[in-house]
């Protein structure tokens, strides 16, 4: 894509962040039993956690998916 910032050709540099399907999807584990440390697996998994879009050039934030 063309970063809106510095006008060049990027592929944007993802950053991944634990938002609210992570938190629910902790507490769901949590309410089944799983507070050995398994509750905390959902901050391990990419596909849980939202995802910040960046230009690798001037840094600049592109966009941010929120799974939930």
């Amino acid at each position: 894509m063309r970063c809106p910032s510095c006008n060049k050709m990027i592929v944007s540099q993802l950053s991944y962040n634990a938002g609210a399907l992570t938190w629910l999807s902790c507490g769901s584990l949590c309410l089944l039993g799983c507070i050995a440390g398994c509750c905390f697996i959902p901050f391990c998994v990419d596909a849980l956690q939202d995802v910040d879009h960046y230009c690798p050039n001037c840094r600049a934030l592109l966009g941010t998916y929120k799974r939930l």
